[in-house]
């Protein structure tokens, strides 16, 4: 029997369907099936141990462990992912100060974790145990998704959870300056007392205290260590390091940090970081120096002398005084002036000379000061003042007081000597150099001593030539003396003058006169015997 061929329509009818079939199939490849669930926030604080008296930073970790209810596995972040999440934190009934207020962390999916930094600050007096904090959890996420009925739940969720935190009762340190000597521009030693502010023991302590500035040195270097072999709860001990201000520091408090390694009663060695110390220095030690009085000429010995003043703050000994090249040379450069309470003077007195070849004008004075500090650190400061000084003059002047003499005549020339310096002069020997017409047969002269200002007077024998022309002839007085320092001086040559005047023609001559006056005796004699 022959095959009878199918209809046409059945054919068209078996594609349609096919075709159908195969379109559904690919619309349900392309719609996502739905899934339910939520995410699940947990809080943990890995580190969750503090101390009395300190303010620490906690790091709050936030973790997401989200559960999928129902549906395609598949798309489980779309339900499990935490949105939008802020955390606020509060201590309840805890001693613990919680200083970071609500903060966000964003988005958290599932198996994420994010952290967050904590500021909670515990009390000195927090007794030590186990405490809780509340952290209050805010977020937002979908709890079902269903695209193929076009079903979207979103929700917001606040949960709180509690975290603990324990105070323990470790050793813990506090480090206070109780007394420094040190002064700016100056060295000397930083004393510290070390306390254990904790409930526990500590032995074999190592506590390091570091400058945080250039200005100050604990020793060679900005850092410097002490130990200490135990402290108790409450007990404290003594440190000293030695330490060192820059002069141009100003006087104001230096931070310090310091670092505490320690040795708890278990035998695990722990440490304390981030210890505030300060230290305020003195002032930098200051000395002045005047001059009160001067008395210096080109030429001549003469005296400095002043007042130092320790202006302070603190005492400084074996103060010495020093004078630094200059016109003046003292005969002791160095004047010795003891210790200085801070606010006392002394005073001081240097003797010497001003050089023949100085300038009579205001010299500098360079006046170093050397001195032991409070410190006993040895000290030196210079100050630089001026001083007087007058123009050379002789020491000795000489003067004529008659000096008026007839050619041919022999007579007394006599002369003042003037003592023009401010100390005794003694042995004062005058020279007197004379040339033709004059002449002197007893030439040299001593006056014992001359007190300042004093005036003596002196004659020397002198005869004039009897052809010397009436004018005025110069005559030469040297001039040598001891001063009190015993030192033979040879002084200035002093000059005068005599005057010769010419002889008057009636004068009777002296060999006349004298033969006259026997004659008129011899005659009286005769006289008186032949009146007898």
């Amino acid at each position: 029997m022959a095959r009878r061929p199918l209809p046409a329509l059945a054919v068209v009818a078996v594609v349609v369907l096919s075709v159908a079939a195969f379109a559904g199939f690919a619309v349900a490849q392309e719609e996502p099936p739905f899934v339910r669930g939520e995410p699940e926030l947990d809080v943990y604080v890995p580190d969750s141990t503090v101390s009395p008296g300190t303010a620490t930073e906690l790091t709050l970790q936030v973790a997401n462990d989200g559960d999928v209810d129902a549906g395609s596995d598949a798309r489980r972040d779309t339900v499990t992912t935490a949105r939008s999440v802020v955390v606020e934190v509060r201590a309840r009934r805890s001693p613990l100060v919680v200083e970071t207020g609500r903060f966000a962390v964003g988005s958290i999916g599932e198996g994420a974790v994010r952290e967050a930094p904590v500021s909670v600050v515990v009390p000195a007096d927090a007794e030590p145990g186990r405490y809780s904090l509340d952290v209050r959890l805010e977020y937002s996420y979908t709890s079902l998704s269903a695209p193929r009925s076009g079903v979207v739940q979103d929700r917001t969720r606040t949960r709180t959870e509690s975290v603990s935190v324990t105070v323990d009762d470790a050793p813990r340190f506090a480090v206070r300056t109780v007394e420094t000597d040190v002064q700016v521009g100056d060295a000397g030693t930083l004393v510290a007392n070390v306390t254990n502010v904790g409930g526990e023991p500590a032995r074999d302590l190592s506590v390091e205290l570091a400058a945080n500035g250039p200005d100050l040195a604990l020793g060679e270097t900005e850092r410097n260590t002490a130990r200490i072999d135990r402290l108790g709860p409450g007990e404290n001990a003594t440190i000293r390091f030695p330490a060192s201000v820059s002069a141009d520091a100003a006087a104001e408090s230096f931070d310090l940090t310091g670092v505490v390694q320690y040795t708890d009663p278990d035998g695990v060695r722990g440490a304390q970081t981030d210890i505030p110390v300060g230290l305020r220095p003195r002032a930098e030690q200051s000395l002045s120096v005047a001059v009160d009085d001067a008395s210096l000429r080109v030429g001549e010995n003469g005296t400095v002398s002043g007042t130092i003043r320790n202006d302070g703050p603190a005492e400084v000994r074996a103060v010495v005084l020093a004078v630094g090249d200059g016109a003046f040379v003292p005969r002791s450069p160095r004047y010795a002036v003891g210790d200085l309470d801070a606010g006392e003077s002394a005073a001081f007195r240097f003797r010497g000379e001003v050089p023949a070849n100085a300038d009579s004008v205001p010299q500098p004075l360079v006046l170093s000061t050397s001195y032991r500090s409070a410190a006993d650190t040895e000290r030196t400061t210079e100050a630089t003042v001026r001083v007087p000084i007058a123009e050379r003059r002789d020491a000795v002047a000489v003067s004529a007081l008659d000096s008026e003499f007839a050619a041919g005549e022999e007579g007394v020339l006599r002369l003042e000597v003037t003592n023009r310096r401010d100390v005794e002069l003694r042995d004062v020997e005058l020279r007197l150099v004379v040339d033709q017409p004059l002449e002197s047969e007893f030439r040299t002269t001593v006056i014992p001593s001359l007190a300042p200002g004093e005036t003596g007077e002196v004659a020397f024998d002198l005869a004039v030539d009897g052809d010397a022309p009436a004018t005025r002839y110069p005559a030469s007085v040297e001039v040598a003396y001891t001063d009190p320092d015993g030192v033979r001086v040879d002084g200035d040559t002093e000059r005068v003058a005599a005057s010769v005047v010419e002889s008057s023609g009636d004068e009777i001559p002296i060999e006349v006169g004298v033969l006259i006056i026997l004659l008129v005796i011899v005659a009286a004699g005769a006289w008186w015997f032949y009146v007898r």
